[in-house]
């Protein structure tokens, strides 16, 4: 029985937030503020840069008092820096805003409290500005917003707590049990820049395993952006993800809808250094569970052609078609870059959407990708590119990019499938070491 007055959801909630506070980005936490504020103060308005003429130093608004809000969250924090921002943003919204503005919010994300010369200085500002008034909100008064939002509102920002009732349940959690409860987890990645992902049917999927935290959602903004902006952003949020979590050891279970070019780049990003677990979504059933009856008898067979077997000198290019879920026409590639040293086929019997059954094909995926990508080192030392043709399910592309190590490969151009575009397929991503 729950002691009167104590709520595991809420805690767990309050766990998960103040552990998103710790580790987040900059740019994550004012996510995190906009996503509280907007359902706590539904005539919030978010505010984002744009064009040439910024954000008017203003991260949100209330129109109905004109109330600026501007928010602030280092990875490091010093005393100057501090004093910086608050100069700049508040001279800047006074500049932008005059007279409209009636109040200015400071809004601030720091890990062990202000330097104790903060509050002088906005009460100096307060002084300076005397018809605004001045107020801040640290990440403990976020929270306090978010523990008044509904359980619905409060599981849409910070994710649902399934799977961790046996952490609340009498008897108290011992060593053992919380240990068994790391060694099972998975840190989920939802990848969704097409399609929303259901967030119980990931959970349902991984089961009887659970995920360690709330489902990390890597998408690249909420509308169409460039390939090349898409790509920086989701390198970013993976190398964070990677640098906050390694003394977990972290394991990643990835669930994708994106266009293949992001999925091989999410798998280039993460590398084969970490475990990854890749789930693929069916259609036919609506669900991301394997099925149960195929496992036994998958078929794994993959088949490669064009392979170097002698020596190929100078700076060769190279190009690989990989057909799984349809074929990859000669014809069409040859539009794009013809008279490759080297044409590498990688397909299957029969190639249909349906392909992929079973994660036993993803793991021999890898190891085929894993041989062409070595036979052509092997054999082409001095190979300048490769151009690479996918046809198939986003989990392989997911492999497939983890196979892809830019310190052992050249560049590795990656292209954009569309029946109705002239050439059919469009250049998208390079995959290169970054400099």
């Amino acid at each position: 029985m729950i002691t009167q007055g104590f709520d595991p959801v809420t805690l767990n909630h309050w766990l998960w937030f103040k552990y998103q506070c710790h580790e987040c980005s900059p740019a994550d936490f004012q996510r995190l503020f906009e996503n509280i504020i907007k359902r706590a103060k539904p005539d919030f308005m978010q505010i984002r840069p744009y064009g040439n003429i910024g954000d008017r130093k203003c991260d949100g608004i209330f129109l109905a008092n004109t109330t600026v809000f501007q928010v602030y969250s280092p990875d490091e924090l010093t005393l100057s820096e501090v004093q910086k921002k608050i100069d700049e943003d508040l001279d800047g919204a006074v500049k932008h805003w005059g007279d409209a503005m009636k109040k200015w919010v400071f809004v601030y994300n720091v890990r062990r409290g202000l330097p104790p010369d903060i509050p002088m200085i906005l009460q100096r500002k307060q002084a300076e500005y005397p018809a605004i008034i001045i107020e801040h909100l640290s990440s403990d008064g976020l929270w306090e917003m978010a523990r008044g939002l509904t359980l619905q509102q409060r599981a849409e920002i910070l994710g649902a707590p399934a799977g961790y009732e046996h952490l609340f349940a009498p008897p108290t959690p011992t060593e053992e049990s919380v240990r068994n409860s790391l060694a099972s987890g998975w840190f989920v990645i939802v990848h969704p820049p097409l399609s929303p992902i259901n967030i119980p049917a990931v959970t349902d999927a991984l089961r009887p395993d659970l995920p360690f935290c709330t489902p990390i959602t890597i998408q690249p903004g909420f509308g169409p952006l460039p390939w090349v902006d898409a790509a920086a952003y989701q390198r970013e949020a993976i190398r964070d993800i990677l640098r906050k979590r390694r003394e977990f050891l972290p394991r990643f279970a990835v669930f994708s809808l994106s266009p293949i070019p992001l999925a091989l780049h999410l798998g280039f990003t993460l590398s084969d250094r970490v475990e990854v677990r890749c789930f693929q979504y069916d259609r036919e059933r609506n669900s991301w569970n394997w099925p149960d009856d195929v496992q036994a008898d998958i078929d794994t067979s993959i088949q490669v052609t064009g392979l170097p077997t002698g020596v190929v000198l100078g700076e060769p290019t190279a190009i690989v078609r990989v057909s799984l879920s349809a074929p990859v026409a000669k014809a069409d590639t040859d539009a794009i870059t013809s008279g490759a040293d080297i044409q590498v086929n990688v397909f299957v019997s029969r190639p249909d959407v349906m392909w992929l059954r079973s994660p036993k094909q993803l793991v021999k995926l890898g190891r085929v990708f894993r041989d062409v990508l070595t036979a052509v080192r092997t054999h082409a030392p001095g190979c300048s590119r490769i151009h690479l043709f996918y046809a198939g399910p986003t989990p392989g592309a997911v492999v497939i990019g983890q196979q892809i190590n830019p310190r052992m490969n050249p560049p590795v151009d990656l292209y954009e499938y569309s029946h109705q575009a002239r050439p059919r397929y469009q250049w998208a991503l390079t995959l290169q070491e970054s400099v």
